[in-house]
């Protein structure tokens, strides 16, 4: 070799050993970096025409292992999606209380039924009767302000969702940008590790926000899926879209007033697809945890109303008022399946009978509210009409007063049977509806899987009866079809709506007019259809007349008696059997349908009430659990990979000790090469 090529040779090697302690010194330098990996190149020999001829660098490779990269994205998705729904759970503790806590939505159940247990005992204090009334409406505004607090909490999560997209379409189109820079450094033959570890960096943060999988190709692009393999981001970045709705309610859910995640302004929606990251966090929340809370509230509000309703509307108070208003919209012509005797007692202020009529409901004719008002009309010493907002009134003429007892009259639309008095509302304690424009039914799995039952639905129309049958082979959707099918003309429409991890079917009259529902099957006992809409525990409420007169609290009921003579004692000032009733109610079982992941069970309403704060904190600490688990396992993870990937400060320093004699040995070697070529310069 002349002594040109030992020169070569030797300035290759300082040049590679330069360039390698750059590496180095970057190496260093980057050491608290986050997202930085160690980056390497080794001295690779150079060979001219198949002779050794110094050394050459590598291309700079990056120290990482992306099967564990992968894997802690993955597992960012997971935990960043169990974390946000940690906080909306934690932050619905809050509302429900400890059982221990005085404020505590059982506590309160407790005071009701107390102040309850205390009016029979001395129905005619006024004390008692205020002290009744205010338990009732301190119970009533706390799964008010339960339901108001659940929705706002749904729409705090639907308003982060659409940050969230935000967030994760920046990053796409970062990661894009990314990708065609680091495509040209490929396409050059060069290598760009630092843009590689930035875009790394960006893909963490998107795992954060989505759960995602991501393939690299050959050109050194990523490609970017969801989870269920939509993609992101290929050749360029979809861009992703969700509008937050301006204000949710507990009968809003995701198609039915909640916006979708689309991909661009009209693409697929994709919310069910996304399990993890905050996204997926976020729908958890807003569609499942905290509308399944939303249905067990509702469903003890329901039973909460319709139980003290029920035995209300069969008492009176003493002495009992001149005028009964009902809190339900009828119409003349609304035709309920009616069964039964009905009674309206005309009394005097000292409670003796002035009149009294017997209706018998079946023999109606014809057989709809107009008829029965019309008899109660033609009492000697009463009156009745539907007023102007459709609410049935009854009153006692002159100084009479006037008293219902529900006997057996029975009505029954839906899953539910009323006594004839609970279902106008003539003597309500609770006020949240329902009128029977609307109907729904409890969840169930599937919308399109077969119901299995078989059997005719008849709908009563202002007197018009229309069927609609369904057969085993029909799902919910199908049912929910031929309804809408059969009655589109009345303006009436089914559907099966969405709720958390289930189905209901929803029925309603678009011009808000009257329709019963009866079956000679069981599907309206299966799916306890019922009328009304969701959110029952928003707009209960104490009745305003009661309210405002503590006497028509009642606490007594009128007489039964078969006859009740003209003269005889109806109602008496010291009967408290009907508050008696309604003190056994808060301690005997009542019957309980599935809601809310809360199986159906048959129990106290404190004892349910205790269970949602049970069911719902037993939840929060699972998850609790498995976020400590969960954050154990992503720091083993990212200990695993900076063991590999991140700079070691030793290591790096001893590195550059050993390049250093390196250089300085090829220093010292070119400089001895240099003094021979002066040499030989000297002797030519």
């Amino acid at each position: 070799m002349s002594l040109l090529g030992a020169l070569s040779t030797t300035l290759s090697g300082l040049q590679v050993t330069q360039a390698q302690m750059q590496i180095t010194s970057n190496n260093v330098t980057n050491v608290n970096t986050e997202g930085y990996s160690r980056k390497t190149a080794d001295a690779l020999t150079r060979t001219l025409a198949g002779q050794a001829n110094g050394v050459q660098l590598s291309d700079i490779q990056r120290t990482v292992d992306d099967r564990l990269l992968r894997q802690l994205q993955d597992h960012i998705a997971r935990l960043s999606g169990q974390k946000i729904q940690d906080g909306f759970l934690r932050e619905s503790q809050i509302l429900f209380g400890s059982l221990a806590d005085n404020s505590s939505l059982s506590h309160n159940l407790t005071d009701f039924g107390s102040a309850l247990e205390g009016l029979s005992t001395n129905p005619s204090s006024l004390a008692n009767r205020s002290s009744t009334i205010e338990s009732g409406r301190l119970l009533a505004s706390q799964l008010n302000s339960m339901s108001t607090n659940l929705q706002q909490m749904r729409q705090d999560a639907d308003r982060l969702i659409e940050d969230a997209v935000g967030t994760a379409n920046t990053l796409l189109s970062d990661i894009h940008r990314l990708n065609k820079q680091i495509a040209v450094a490929f396409a050059s033959t060069d290598t760009a590790p630092d843009l590689e570890d930035e875009r790394d960096r960006l893909v963490n943060q998107l795992a954060n926000e989505i759960d995602i999988q991501h393939f690299t190709r050959s050109s050194g692009e990523v490609v970017i899926m969801t989870g269920a393999g939509r993609t992101l981001l290929n050749t360029v970045p979809v861009t992703l879209t969700h509008s937050a709705a301006a204000m949710l309610s507990p009968s809003v859910s995701l198609g039915n007033g909640i916006n979708g995640i689309l991909i661009g302004t009209a693409g697929p929606d994709i919310t069910s697809e996304i399990t993890g990251g905050r996204v997926g966090g976020l729908i958890a929340a807003r569609d499942r945890d905290m509308v399944n809370l939303q249905a067990q509230i509702d469903r003890l509000a329901e039973v909460l109303r319709d139980t003290v309703n029920k035995l209300h509307n069969d008492g009176t108070a003493f002495p009992p008022p001149q005028t009964l208003t009902g809190t339900r919209t009828v119409a003349a012509t609304d035709s309920p399946s009616m069964t039964g005797l009905f009674r309206a007692t005309v009394v005097d202020t000292n409670g003796v009978t002035v009149e009294t009529l017997d209706i018998n409901l079946a023999t109606l004719a014809p057989n709809n509210i107009g008829q029965l008002v019309a008899q109660l009309n033609g009492m000697t010493n009463a009156t009745a009409s539907i007023n102007a907002s459709g609410k049935v009134t009854v009153s006692g003429t002159g100084a009479n007063l006037i008293t219902i007892n529900e006997l057996d009259s029975a009505v029954t639309t839906g899953n539910v049977t009323y006594g004839m008095g609970q279902f106008l509302g003539l003597n309500d304690f609770f006020d949240s509806g329902p009128d029977f424009t609307s109907y729904m039914s409890d969840r169930v799995a599937s919308n399109t899987a077969a119901i299995g039952l078989a059997g005719t639905l008849s709908f009563d129309i202002a007197g018009a009866t229309t069927n609609v049958a369904y057969v085993a082979g029909d799902s919910l959707t199908d049912i929910a079809n031929a309804i809408t099918a059969a009655l589109g003309g009345s303006n009436i429409a089914a559907s099966a709506v969405r709720e958390a991890d289930g189905y209901r079917l929803q029925i309603i009259d678009a011009d808000n007019d009257n329709f019963t529902v009866t079956d000679s099957g069981t599907l309206t006992s299966q799916i306890n259809l019922r009328a009304g809409t969701a959110g029952t525990a928003q707009r209960i409420a104490v009745r305003q007349a009661v309210l405002q007169n503590p006497g028509l609290l009642a606490h007594a009921e009128s007489s039964g008696a078969t006859p009740l003579a003209i003269g005889a004692i109806a109602v008496s000032s010291g009967d408290g059997s009907i508050a008696r009733s309604l003190a056994d109610a808060f301690t005997s079982n009542q019957t309980f349908t599935l809601a809310g992941g809360i199986p159906q069970r048959a129990t106290t309403l404190t004892s349910y009430a205790a269970e949602i704060l049970s069911v719902n904190a037993a939840q929060a600490s699972a998850l609790g659990a498995q976020i400590s688990t969960g954050e154990s396992f992503r720091i083993a993870l990212e200990n695993q990979i900076a063991s590999l990937s991140a700079v070691n400060l030793d290591e790096e320093l001893a590195n550059i000790i050993v390049l250093q004699n390196a250089y300085a040995a090829s220093a010292r070697l070119t400089s001895v090469i240099s003094e021979m070529l002066d040499i030989l310069i000297e002797i030519s």
